[in-house]
C-alpha cells in the first residue's frame, strides 16, 4: 500500500482537533460514500452470482485484510507457503504488484527501470528468499496469473492480498486484523482507513488478529469475541511479531555482536507501520539513536544511502538496521566499507492453540473435496 502520513492518521483517528480538522473529516466522511457504493454493488454482485469467482484449476488460500496498513500479510503468506511444500505441494505465490500494475523495462531507461524494479517488486524478492521452493508471480491480472502458475506445475496457489480480489475462487480465506486499530478508525476510506464494511468478514474462514501482543488482556478478549460475532463465529487466533534473528543484506544469518543490548543503532524503513518496527527493535534492547521512516515501497537513491551512513558515523552508531522488504533493494548497492548494515528478522508467532487451528486449516484445504471440481467461490 502507498505511504499513510502521520497527518492523514492524525486527521482520522481523531487526534487532529479544531474547526478546520473537523471540517476535513466532514469532508473525507462525503467522499467514502461513492466509496461505499461501489464496494456494495461489488459484493452483492459475487453474493448473488458466485460462479462468476472462476476456479484457478488447483486449490488456492487467500492471505488479506479489511484495512489499508501493514497487518503481517507477508509474514503469514510466507508460513501458509511453507506449510504447504512441506507436505509436499508445488506452491506458487501470486502478488497484484505495487500499485496493481505490470513492471516495465525500458532498454534506453536503463536506471529507471532498475529503479522501478527495486521498489515494485521489493516484496516478490522477500517471499522469494523466504520460500525458495515457491514460484512467485507479480500481475495484477490475478485469474491469468493463477491459469499461467497452474500451467507451470503448480498444484497450491496462495493469493497475497486476496480478501478483496473475488475474481478468483479460494478455497480458504485468512483475514488479518491488527489488533491495534482492528476497525480503522471506525469509518472507510477516505475517512478512515477500512478497505469495506466490517461485516465483510464474514467471507473469512479464518481470522487472524495479528500484534495482539501490543493491547491489554482485556481489550484482547473484547476485540477475538467481537470478531466472532462479525464473521459468524469464524475461528480468530491471536499472533505476534517477533523480531527472531538478524541476517546480512543478503539474508544470510549473521551473530548480533554480543546481543541486541550492545547495539547503538541507527533504523530506517519505507514500510506501511514504522511505529511498529521502531517498537520491536526497542524492545529487543537495541538502543535507537536515529530513526528514519520512508514511504511505503521507497526506492532509495545513492545520496539517501550515503546520508545514512553519515548519520551513523556523526552518532557513533555501531549498526543500522532496517527490514528485509528495504535490504532487498540495496543488495550491490550499499557501501560496505559504511557502518554496518543489518537486516531484521521477522516472523509472525502463534500460540499453541493458534498453531493446531492453522494448521488445520491449511490440512483441510489439502484434502479431496467430495462432488467440487473446482474451488469454491468466496461468498458468506
Amino acid at each position: 500500500m502507498t505511504f499513510i502520513s502521520e497527518r492523514y492518521l492524525d486527521l482520522v483517528s481523531g487526534r487532529s482537533r479544531g474547526v478546520v480538522a473537523e471540517g476535513i473529516r466532514g469532508l473525507l466522511r462525503l467522499l467514502t460514500l461513492p466509496y461505499l457504493g461501489v464496494i456494495v454493488a461489488r459484493n452483492a454482485y459475487f453474493d448473488v452470482f458466485p460462479r462468476a469467482a472462476r476456479s484457478a484449476g488447483c486449490p488456492v488460500v487467500s492471505v488479506g485484510n479489511i484495512t489499508v496498513g501493514g497487518t503481517g500479510k507477508t509474514p503469514v503468506a510466507v508460513r501458509v507457503a511453507n506449510l504447504l511444500s512441506e507436505r509436499g505441494r508445488r506452491v506458487a505465490l501470486l502478488l497484484r504488484g505495487y500499485k496493481g500494475r505490470a513492471i516495465q523495462f525500458d532498454a534506453d531507461q536503463r536506471d529507471r527501470a532498475a529503479g522501478q524494479w527495486r521498489q515494485e517488486s521489493d516484496e516478490a524478492m522477500v517471499l522469494k528468499r523466504r520460500c525458495p521452493s515457491a514460484t512467485v508471480m507479480v500481475n495484477p491480472n490475478r485469474l491469468a496469473s493463477a491459469r499461467q502458475a497452474v500451467s507451470r506445475g503448480a498444484d497450491m496457489l496462495v493469493l497475497d492480498d486476496g480478501f478483496q480480489h473475488r475474481k478468483l475462487g479460494r478455497d480458504l480465506d485468512i483475514v488479518l486484523v491488527d489488533a491495534t486499530v482492528p476497525y480503522g478508525h471506525g469509518h472507510l476510506l477516505p475517512r478512515g482507513l477500512l478497505r469495506e464494511p466490517t461485516r465483510s468478514l464474514r467471507r473469512a474462514d479464518l481470522i487472524v488478529m495479528t500484534r495482539s501482543d501490543q493491547i491489554d488482556e482485556t481489550n484482547r478478549t473484547l476485540l477475538r469475541r467481537r470478531l466472532r460475532q462479525l464473521s459468524g463465529d469464524k475461528p480468530v487466533i491471536q499472533a505476534v511479531h517477533r523480531i527472531v534473528g538478524f541476517t546480512d543484506i543478503k539474508g544470510s544469518d549473521m551473530a548480533s555482536f554480543e546481543g541486541p543490548s550492545v547495539m547503538q543503532a541507527v533504523i530506517f524503513a519505507g514500510i506501511a507501520n514504522f511505529a511498529s518496527f521502531r517498537r520491536s527493535v526497542e524492545e529487543l534492547g537495541v538502543k535507537v539513536l536515529a530513526a528514519y521512516e520512508y514511504p511505503d515501497h521507497h526506492d532509495y537513491s545513492n545520496d539517501e544511502m550515503a546520508a545514512l551512513a553519515d548519520v551513523a558515523s556523526n552518532l557513533e552508531a555501531n549498526v543500522i538496521l532496517t527490514t528485509e522488504k528495504d535490504a532487498v533493494k540495496l543488495v550491490g548497492r550499499w557501501n560496505d566499507e559504511a557502518c554496518r548494515l543489518m537486516v531484521v528478522k521477522l516472523e509472525i508467532g502463534f500460540d499453541a492453540e493458534g498453531d493446531r487451528i492453522f494448521a488445520e486449516a491449511i490440512d483441510a484445504v489439502l484434502k479431496p473435496v467430495q462432488n467440487a471440481p473446482v474451488a469454491r467461490a468466496s461468498g458468506p
